[in-house]
């Protein structure tokens, strides 16, 4: 490791959120970041990471996922859908690297149990727009929170001083499973509605009928969850109003003709259910589903 605060570290990812915790990181940071195509790692090795609200491009060294080399700390910001082709690359990995998980959804948790790599789970606040390979929007500050899966709050809270920086905070917090569950509940009530509706977020608070809909899946959310549904409800309110403008990774996904999280997240909740009767989560999923088979995407 380097002195001081700088670290190396690798960030799994060409989407949005890769490319922007990649411009942020490297102000403070060596930061490689691993992407998937050709064309994408020599888009970004001849002319950085550029933020639509800045006239500099942040130069930055790219790899293919796979050329891996040694780091400090690896960040995962790969979707649902290709975490376990991530997973695979860790392999090649020391066991003393960090590995920080950003995802939507709770569905690659499960793949985590044996890990010998320390491992951070988080979630991201930011809302961010990749534009083409190497720009990206900031349509949204917010926090990047953190917490240890197989360690202890110590160890994340020196990870988390590390990678914070005043105008991108990253905080340390404890409860790896609360963390995310509350995170799901925005999941699980925007992006499968905003996807249905091809609507921006603000839209859930502005539409009746679709409020509706999205308290009905907040209650069962949390319901699943073991979380307050009042509390909940509120914190997706806020969400909504916050990122009013910006539109949901499921509704690009869906727009874009990929495949969404829907497993992740949805999914997630139908399997965790215990028989409990959540209708309106049953209906969104089968909804998704059939757009997904509509389109071409899934068979």
């Amino acid at each position: 490791m380097k002195g001081g605060m700088e670290m190396d570290i690798g960030v799994i990812g060409g989407g949005s959120v890769g490319l922007l915790l990649s411009g942020y990181l490297s102000l403070q940071h060596t930061v490689t970041l691993y992407v998937r195509r050709s064309e994408q790692k020599s888009t970004i090795n001849s002319g950085g990471i550029e933020f639509t609200h800045s006239t500099k491009s942040i130069p930055i060294k790219s790899l293919l996922i796979g050329e891996q080399k040694k780091e400090d700390c690896i960040i995962i910001c790969v979707k649902q859908t290709d975490i376990a082709s991530a997973l695979r690359v860790l392999e090649q990995v020391n066991e003393d690297t960090s590995v920080i998980f950003l995802q939507n959804g709770m569905g690659h948790v499960k793949y985590l149990k044996g890990m010998k790599h320390p491992v951070y789970l988080g979630t991201i606040e930011h809302g961010a727009l990749r534009m083409d390979d190497r720009t990206v929007r900031h349509s949204g500050k917010g926090n990047i929170k953190l917490s240890a899966y197989n360690q202890d709050m110590l160890s994340c809270s020196k990870l988390s001083k590390k990678l914070h920086q005043e105008y991108f905070p990253v905080i340390a917090t404890e409860h790896w499973s609360k963390l995310l569950a509350e995170k799901l509940v925005i999941n699980a009530v925007i992006n499968p509605l905003t996807a249905l509706f091809d609507c921006k977020n603000g839209e859930l608070l502005n539409n009746t009928f679709i409020l509706k809909l999205a308290r009905e899946l907040c209650r069962e959310t949390s319901l699943v969850l073991g979380l307050n549904g009042e509390e909940q409800w509120e914190r997706v309110k806020k969400v909504a109003e916050n990122t009013a403008e910006n539109r949901s990774s499921m509704c690009t996904d869906l727009k874009e003709n990929r495949k969404t999280e829907i497993e992740a997240i949805t999914g997630y909740l139908l399997d965790n259910s215990e028989n409990k009767h959540i209708p309106y989560t049953a209906f969104v999923y089968d909804s998704i589903k059939a757009l997904e088979v509509k389109k071409g995407i899934i068979e």
